[in-house]
C-alpha cells in the first residue's frame, strides 16, 4: 500500500480493540512514523505492550525494518494470544476485519 501523495509504503500496522476502545496499537517498523508515538491505546494494556517490546530490544534502527516487523508481531501475537499464519505475516497482507453491533 502507497501514500498517494508521496508515495511513500505504508508501514504495517496493528491495532486491537475492544468493545469500541483502543487497548493497543502501533505502527510494526517501531519508528515512530505514520501518526505512532509508540504504542499507544488504553495505558494499561498498551503500557504492557512496550514493556514487553523494550524487554524485546524494540525499537532498534539498526535492525532491518523487516526484522523488526516479525519481532514486533511475535510480541503482539503472545501478549494478546493470537494464533496468526505465519506467510501471510511475514511476505503477505493481512485482511483487516470491523464487527459492527447488530
Amino acid at each position: 500500500m502507497y501514500e498517494e501523495e508521496n508515495g511513500k509504503p505504508v508501514p504495517p500496522q496493528f491495532a486491537y480493540f475492544h468493545d469500541g476502545r483502543l487497548l493497543s496499537g502501533c505502527n510494526l517498523y517501531l519508528d515512530a512514523s505514520w501518526g505512532y508515538q509508540g504504542v499507544e491505546g488504553d495505558p494499561a494494556p498498551a503500557g504492557r505492550v512496550q514493556e514487553r517490546l523494550t524487554a524485546a530490544g524494540l525499537p532498534d534502527p539498526e535492525r532491518d525494518h523487516r526484522e523488526v516487523h516479525r519481532a514486533a508481531f511475535g510480541v503482539v501475537e503472545e501478549f494478546f494470544g493470537l494464533s496468526l499464519p505465519q506467510d501471510p505475516i511475514v511476505s503477505g497482507t493481512l485482511p483487516a476485519v470491523l464487527l459492527e453491533p447488530a
